[in-house]
């Protein structure tokens, strides 16, 4: 139990902030605010701003690549949603066209990054040296795992009362000379 306790506290202690980081840029990104009534534009945008940092395209999960060969390709379904648009709107023929102009001219990146640069540090470096718009439901599973691991180990509750533990349940009982 020792190993398994000292790695959830530690997801807790060092690696929360990043993945909470991570959680709320997804869903900004995520968050859709009004399209631009004309896709197009909206795009243009999105991709020149790309091409004006020098920065490639997220790619799309290596998953998804079923069947294609070579190089990663960018994921439209990531560029959809912070134009607000379904994404089967960016695979008609002049989205996708524009979208591969400006691959070719920056490239797609191997994975979808997030901006957030990892905090948490494990021997001195970096616990990750980036987080993928893709990995983050899956760090936020560890996390909810890691902090029921400390609760149960260090409380005693059972399963059934951690599960039912909710944001301000705590109560401080004192003393009146202010002992706890």
């Amino acid at each position: 139990m020792g190993p398994l306790l000292t790695w959830a506290i530690r997801w807790v202690d060092d690696f929360a902030d990043d993945v909470l980081a991570a959680r709320d840029e997804r869903d900004a990104i995520d968050a859709r605010p009004p399209a631009d009534p004309d896709l197009l534009t909206a795009l243009a945008e999105l991709l020149d701003d790309f091409r004006r940092r020098r920065h490639p395209l997220p790619a799309a999960p290596a998953r998804l690549a079923s069947g294609r060969r070579g190089a990663p390709f960018p994921s439209t379904n990531y560029l959809a949603r912070p134009l607000g648009y379904p994404v089967h709107r960016l695979d008609e023929a002049r989205p996708r066209q524009m979208i591969a102009e400006v691959a070719r001219d920056v490239g797609v990146d191997t994975d979808c990054p997030l901006a957030h640069a990892p905090q948490g540090r494990l021997d001195g470096r970096p616990w990750l040296e980036r987080i993928s718009y893709y990995d983050v439901a899956r760090l936020e599973r560890l996390l909810q795992v890691a902090c029921w691991i400390v609760i149960a180990c260090l409380s005693g509750m059972r399963d059934s009362e951690i599960k039912h533990l909710q944001r301000g349940c705590l109560s401080i009982h004192q003393a009146p000379d202010g002992h706890v």
